[in-house]
This record gives structure tokens, C-alpha cells and sequence, in this order.
């Protein structure tokens, strides 16, 4: 049976926040959780400016085909540089995405801010959206490989949760300048200007975060790599047991994939393990923004317009109160993954969000038929239940699931195919979204019922729990064959191991008895 980390004696507090190494540790991660931050900042400042009406006349009130241009514009870039962005950092380092990302974010923020023209607004958020990507494919990577083992569930599961704190505090931003005095371009140009203030903190942060330690060992650093994890998972003890085991599996795991040659992107196509691990991160990159919350979260406006709901400190404190309300639920599906496991909650949110997108469509649609404002309004709660649904699994899991079930070698690649995979849907939705809400209105809403069912059914038969896994032992769990293999080979060399010695000691005797013998 192989070791199991939770076995072996660990020169650390049993309480991470009374340990000097880990509490560092869990600073550096609360550091590329700003990546997410960044993101979530956008995602709902977006929707709080088309309720502001400064913005609005500064930018001819966009609808349609041009509010689907600024939107998609954020994520267009994303799709062809996630490959570029997984190679950088695969070959330099993890450290080069954060720094990129944060440069590029913090010039967007700076030029959206100050900006008077649609191409301006478009071209700085072409600027965001090629930070947030260097950024996003590289904390996905980071962070597991950083965490201690005993929090690595939590660190990961918490780092999408972060997407609602940028979300809350751009909405509750944008509500403020609803009552900005005069009618200055300001009220817009703030919450803008205020979105460089993630970016900044993590180019700062980026300089005292350690380097990958299993980058540093496939790069044959292993001394490197050894002296961080024992900073970090042991206080500086070098020959703490959970460290070696963590170095001996690292070793374990680089020399498998390069026996196997995994650093390709075909790669995926090689085993039947790596094809199910592709498909599997494909679903969940096109299940976050195709179950319907991309109309809710990007077009909350003209959604609420569907059902009478039209002032600007209407729309804005939904917006505001959304963001708090799936931030709680996050933060939740975040603490109960280790406990519930992955598979029961992804299939609890997916089953959720359909029944609730059900009642969705037939409030809206009941709405437009009598008119009546009660009925309008009671779309709203519904609106909550949904994004509580989505949030309970799709927010906390995904960043923390594609990255553990992959290994090293494709772990930034795992990354980076789920973030292509989420802007190709983004930027589908940014163009379709606003252009099928004026063309048909509310019974845009039955498309996503329908893609919801689906999502039932793959989530059901492609999902697997890795619950209670180390990062090296979840890599493997769609590798069935794979690790029977590994573990055959294992045996093999073992044996001849044993024969080795075996005819060594036999070597040694009889060289002994034939020494007494002449004496």
C-alpha cells in the first residue's frame, strides 16, 4: 500500500496559522489569488457601468453587436495566447506568467481609466484580457504545487472563491457612483482606474513567491526544489519525512513523463488516460460559461429589463448583492469539497441550475404575458438560487480539479486548455448573448435549459473523485491502466533489486568461505 502523507511525522503545527512556514506559504497563495481577483473585478464592473448613465453617453448606451464587441474583446486575445503563455511558463518558469500578467493588467486598468473612444475601451480590455490569462494559467499551476498537502484542497479550492471578492467590490463601486455628484465622466473612470489595484499587488508579490518545486526538479534543480518544501512544509528540516516523500514522488512522477514523452500538446491524444483527462477539462471549461450564468453575470442589465426592472440603483444593487450572495456560496463549496467530495458537488450544482433555470424561463415568460410586477420581481430570488447553485461547484472546483488530475508535465497545459476552453465559450456567449436578448428576449432562456440537461449527463458519466488524494496520487486517477502498469514496472525492478542483492550476499559468502578456507 502505497504511503499516504497524512501517515508520516511533519515538523509543522497541527494548526497551519500557529506555523511559521505554512502561514508564509498561505501568504504567497493569498498573493496568486489576486489573479482570480482580477477577474471577478471585471467580470461584474462591467455590468455596474452599463447602469451608470455617464458611461453610457460617453459610449453611445452600447446594445447588441457593439456591447458584445467590449465584452468579447476581454477574452478574444485569451484563445490563441494560452498556448503561447502554457509554453512560457513551462520552459521559464511559473514566476515570468506572474509578471507578465501583472504588467500587462495594470496598463489596461491605466488605459481603460483614461480612455474616450469605444476602440480605446476595447484595445484596454484586449490589454486586461492578456494579463488575466498569463496570470490565471499560471496560479492555476502554482498554487497546488506550492500548498502543503494538508491545505492543498482548501488553497485550491478558495482560489476561484476569490472571483466574488473582485465581483463585490467593483459592484458595491459602481453602485456608489450611481449617486456621484454632477454628471462628470468620473463616476466610470474610478471604478476603472481602481481596477490596477490587483494587478499591482501581485507583480509586488510576485518577487518573494519561490519557484515551482516540480519545475525545478524537471529542470534537474532538485536541491532548490528540496529547500522549498522544507521551508514550507517543514520549517527548514531537510530530512522530514513528508518532504521526501513529497520529492520522491515529484522524482517519481518526471521521470514517468519523460519515459512517456508528455511535454507535447498531443500529448493528450497519446493515452486513453490523458483523452479522458482532455475531455473532462473541455466540459468543465465550456460547463462555466454555457450553464447560463454568462447572461446573468455579463447582461444582468438587459435582463432585469426583461422583467420591468430598469433604475440604475435597481440594477446595481442586484448586481452588488449577487456578488456577496455567490461569494458566500463559493466560499462554502470551497470548505466542503474535502468533505463531500468533488463528484457530489458538481452534480449537486449542475442538477441545481437546472431545475432553478426552469423556473427562470417560466417567470420570465409568465412576465411578458399578464405584465404583472409581482411576478417580474419573483424572478429575482430565482436569479439568487441559480448563481448559488453555479457558485456551490463551478467557482471553487474547476481550478482546484483540472490541475490535480493531471500530471506535471501537462499540469500548466491542464490549465491553460481549461482557460482556452472557458474564453471560446466567453467569447461565443459576448457576441450571441446580447444579440439573441434584443432578437428574442426571455425565450433566449430555453436554450440554456436544454444545454443544462446535457451538462447533467456528462457531468454524470465523466466525473471522478479524487477526494482525499495527494496531488501526485490524484494525477493518476484516469490513468487506471497507466498506474497499473507503473505499478508492474515497480515490481519488476524491485525484484531484480532483490536479485541483485540477493546474488551480491551469495557473491560475498562464498568469497568469504573460499578466504577461510585457504587460511
Amino acid at each position: 500500500m502505497a504511503t499516504k502523507f497524512s501517515d508520516l511525522p511533519n515538523n509543522t503545527n497541527a494548526k497551519w496559522w500557529k506555523d511559521p512556514g505554512m502561514r508564509v506559504g498561505f501568504v504567497h497563495i493569498i498573493t496568486l489569488y489576486t489573479a482570480v481577483y482580477s477577474l471577478g473585478y471585471d467580470g461584474s464592473l462591467l455590468n455596474g457601468l452599463q447602469a451608470l448613465t455617464e458611461w453610457n453617453h460617453d459610449f453611445g448606451t452600447p446594445t447588441g453587436t457593439k456591447l458584445g464587441l467590449i465584452a468579447a474583446s476581454y477574452y478574444l486575445p485569451k484563445i490563441p495566447l494560452t498556448f503561447v503563455i502554457a509554453w512560457m511558463v513551462d520552459r521559464y518558469g511559473r514566476k515570468i506568467g506572474l509578471y507578465m500578467g501583472a504588467l500587462f493588467m495594470f496598463a489596461g486598468a491605466l488605459l481603460g481609466g483614461f480612455c474616450h473612444s469605444v476602440s480605446q475601451l476595447v484595445g484596454s480590455r484586449v490589454l486586461l484580457g492578456v494579463g488575466t490569462a498569463a496570470a490565471q494559467v499560471t496560479a492555476a499551476a502554482l498554487v497546488p504545487e506550492l500548498a502543503h498537502p494538508r491545505i492543498r484542497h482548501y488553497a485550491g479550492g478558495f482560489l476561484n472563491t476569490t472571483y466574488y471578492i473582485g465581483s463585490i467590490f467593483a459592484a458595491w463601486l459602481t453602485f456608489a457612483m450611481v449617486y456621484y455628484p454632477g454628471t462628470s465622466s468620473w463616476s466610470w473612470r474610478v471604478p476603472t482606474l481602481v481596477q490596477g489595484f490587483g494587478p499591482l499587488l501581485l507583480g509586488l508579490g510576485a518577487y518573494f513567491i519561490p519557484q515551482s518545486p516540480r519545475w525545478l526538479v524537471k529542470k534537474g534543480r532538485a536541491d532548490e526544489a528540496h529547500k522549498i518544501l522544507a521551508t514550507y512544509h517543514a520549517n527548514g528540516k531537510m530530512d522530514d519525512e513528508l518532504v521526501l516523500l513529497e520529492m520522491r514522488e515529484i522524482r517519481a512522477s518526471v521521470e514517468l513523463e519523460k519515459a512517456a514523452e508528455s511535454a507535447s500538446w498531443l500529448a493528450w491524444f497519446h493515452t486513453k488516460g490523458n483523452l479522458r483527462r482532455f475531455f473532462v477539462i473541455i466540459i468543465l471549461g465550456t460547463a462555466t460559461q454555457w450553464v447560463g450564468n454568462g447572461v446573468v453575470q455579463y447582461y444582468l442589465v438587459p435582463v432585469l429589463k426583461t422583467v420591468g426592472v430598469t433604475r440604475p440603483a435597481q440594477t446595481t444593487g442586484v448586481n452588488g448583492g449577487l456578488a456577496i450572495w455567490n461569494w458566500f456560496i463559493s466560499m462554502s463549496g470551497a470548505s466542503l469539497v474535502e468533505r463531500f467530495g468533488r463528484r457530489p458537488l458538481f452534480l449537486t450544482s449542475i442538477i441545481g441550475m437546472f431545475c432553478s433555470f426552469v423556473m427562470i424561463l417560466g417567470l420570465a415568460g409568465g412576465y411578458n404575458t399578464n405584465h404583472h410586477e409581482s411576478t417580474g420581481v419573483a424572478m429575482i430570488p430565482f436569479i439568487f438560487i441559480f448563481m448559488g447553485f453555479y457558485s456551490l461547484a463551478l467557482t471553487p472546483l474547476p481550478m482546484l480539479y483540472v490541475p490535480e488530475i493531471c500530471p506535471l508535465a501537462l499540469r500548466a497545459k491542464a490549465a491553460a486548455l481549461l482557460l482556452l476552453a472557458q474564453n471560446c465559450a466567453q467569447s461565443f456567449n459576448q457576441f450571441a448573448n446580447p444579440v439573441a436578448l434584443s432578437a428574442i428576449s426571455w425565450r433566449y432562456y430555453a436554450v440554456y435549459v436544454a444545454v443544462d440537461a446535457i451538462y447533467i449527463g456528462l457531468f454524470w458519466f465523466m466525473i471522478r473523485e479524487t477526494k482525499g488524494l495527494t496531488t501526485e496520487e490524484a494525477a493518476v486517477v484516469y490513468d487506471p491502466d497507466h498506474v497499473k502498469e507503473a505499478n508492474m514496472a515497480a515490481e519488476k525492478k524491485m525484484h531484480e533489486e532483490a536479485q541483485k542483492v540477493a546474488h551480491a550476499e551469495h557473491e560475498d559468502k562464498k568469497a568469504a568461505f573460499e578466504e577461510e578456507f585457504k587460511a
